[in-house]
């Protein structure tokens, strides 16, 4: 039954393009389920190989990633090769390949997913061919938001990219305990990079520094442990930050100093082992440098803090993309713990790899809120009711009463922080009895009763017994317990999205501000169900309308 009913929905969503003349829109999606249908027999490749199903491609430079990703398929019981260099063929059910504009031949299309490594600042890469070799692949890895935002000019953009920002792998950190012989060390290309000679140049006047050209391996393993910290200089100005350098450095117990970069702030975790000096300034480098190495114990002592948050957010986001391929049951991923940049009750669900969307959302970030990046999956709602899950857990595990969530498509009023705080105020004088705040709603069940209706500081607060919405809800901590026991494994979407699970709640509550005090953004589109937000505004209207005359009527029969 669940089956069909996706079936249904698929068809209704088709046609939904073709009523409103999207042609193109159509086509677009008609290559996602294109796509979804590669991914599913690939499942069953794999699900039929009882061998070393993965093969990791990679270069030399890019082992780190590679052994990284291998230890991580490992936790979940999926066997890997990692393999540096060409192949002749291509006998692995599946591949990830590191770097593909480094191999003259790849696997087939169907059977590959690309980690895209250049960065966007430099041209010499993204080549037509290359653009070529990522449009027909199955996915397309990122590290860099920045990147992301580039490859979506290009037509290379979601559901096809997943955002993966590269983390440090943790059982590694020995650098500390072994012998210094030298202040720092730089390993990388330095004798193309005339920038990068000249502020070595200046670093070796003053401190014993080793430049390594061509090493890699545990050879070069070995000279970073050796150093009391690592030198990052970018190649060329305008950069963005050198993230496999940095990882894999912090996970052999070695700290950092960098030159700073654009996307810096895109890394929090790395705050402690990782210090900065501004970029294009080798004055600045000079003075960081002996401020680094004066202070050194106390950067040491923050790095095991540092790798296991950076592993933490690598695994969780790691997970996410196998579960946006399907590789990893929705309930599996699941147990991975979120990364979040900071602890908060306030929490933005956001796709990082929709890019107009997550542009909005940070640009009108309420102060307090924080973005997580939602879970993916094939279908979409059930990524969007295992992001809703996963937050509900979180808050639990963190002894949180109320968690506020919003969606990135939400449109708030510029004095939302004053609003926030009334509604918050009222919430109190409840006593507990309320499960959920909804901040808007988009449509209303034809049984939904008034249950009470009050008049606070010019606003109407109605508390019905039933929801449909999840663009601005606040969760008390029994709807966060309730929210928590969604089973994503159920595929029906007729009565298994999340706010349906809601709704058929017993003994639900739901307040409701009368006008909503938000609203949904209209030049976005709907990643879950295939439509244009614009199509939610009359919806929005005849719920809050709905609404209305309820409460009016719930008013004449308690007066």
């Amino acid at each position: 039954m669940g089956k069909l009913n996706n079936r249904l929905t698929q068809i209704v969503n088709a046609l939904r393009y073709v009523g409103r003349g999207d042609f193109s829109g159509l086509l677009k999606r008609l290559d996602w389920y294109r796509r979804e249908h590669a991914v599913v027999k690939v499942r069953k490749r794999l699900a039929g190989d009882g061998g070393s199903t993965w093969g990791i491609l990679c270069t030399p430079h890019t082992e780190f990633i590679a052994n990284a990703i291998s230890a991580r398929l490992a936790a979940h019981g999926m066997g890997s090769e990692v393999i540096i260099g060409q192949l002749d063929r291509f006998d692995h059910a599946f591949y990830i390949v590191l770097c593909p504009q480094m191999f003259k031949s790849l696997p087939p299309a169907d059977k590959r997913v690309v980690f895209q490594l250049e960065q966007h600042v430099s041209s010499r890469w993204f080549t037509p061919e290359y653009f070529r070799i990522l449009r027909e692949s199955l996915g397309v890895l990122d590290y860099s938001l920045s990147n992301i935002a580039f490859l979506a000019q290009h037509k290379v953009k979601y559901p096809t990219v997943h955002y993966l920002p590269i983390g440090a792998v943790t059982g590694g950190a020995t650098g500390m305990d072994t012998a210094k012989k030298y202040d720092f060390v730089f390993y990388g290309d330095s004798l193309s990079s005339e920038r990068r000679r000249a502020f070595l140049k200046q670093l070796q006047s003053r401190y014993s520094v080793k430049i390594c050209n061509e090493v890699f391996g545990e050879e070069m393993y070995e000279i970073i442990r050796s150093a009391r910290a690592v030198i990052n200089i970018h190649y060329y100005e305008g950069a963005l930050l050198e993230m496999p350098r940095i990882s894999e450095c912090i996970s052999l117990g070695v700290p950092i100093l960098s030159e700073s970069s654009r996307d810096r702030h895109d890394y929090p975790e790395l705050a402690g082992a990782v210090r900065f000096f501004e970029e294009g300034s080798i004055e600045a480098m000079m003075s960081a440098a002996q401020a680094m190495l004066d202070d050194i114990d106390t950067v040491n002592a923050t790095i095991g803090g540092v790798v296991a948050a950076s592993a933490s957010r690598f695994n969780f986001m790691f997970d996410r993309f196998l579960g946006a391929l399907g590789m990893l049951p929705a309930n599996v991923v699941l147990e991975t713990p979120i990364y979040l940049r900071e602890k908060s009750s306030f929490l933005a669900l956001s796709l990082p790899e929709t890019v107009e969307r997550r542009q909005a959302i940070t640009e009108a970030l309420p102060e307090g809120c924080v973005i997580f990046d939602g879970i993916r999956n094939s279908l979409g709602w059930v990524g969007c009711g295992s992001s809703f899950t996963a937050l509900s857990r979180y808050a639990l595990d963190n002894g949180m009463k109320r968690l506020i969530v919003i969606e990135d498509d939400i449109l708030l009023p510029p004095d939302f922080g004053r609003i926030l705080g009334e509604v918050m105020a009222y919430l109190d004088t409840c006593e507990g009895n309320w499960d959920i705040f909804s901040g808007v709603m988009a449509d209303l069940h034809t049984s939904a009763r008034v249950l009470s209706v009050d008049d606070v500081d010019g606003r109407t607060y109605v508390t019905i017994d039933k929801m449909m919405s999840n663009v601005f809800n606040i969760y008390s901590e029994r709807a966060l317990k309730r929210l928590s026991a969604w089973n994503p494994m159920d595929t029906d979407a007729s009565t298994n999205t999340v706010d349906r699970y809601m709704e058929r709640q017993d003994d639900l509550k739901v307040v409701v501000a009368l006008p909503f005090i938000a609203g949904h953004r209209e030049d976005v589109a709907s990643t879950l169900w295939g439509i244009d937000n614009d199509r939610y505004a009359p919806m929005i209207a005849e719920a809050e309308n709905k609404i209305k005359v309820l409460a009016e009527k719930w008013r004449a029969a308690n007066r």
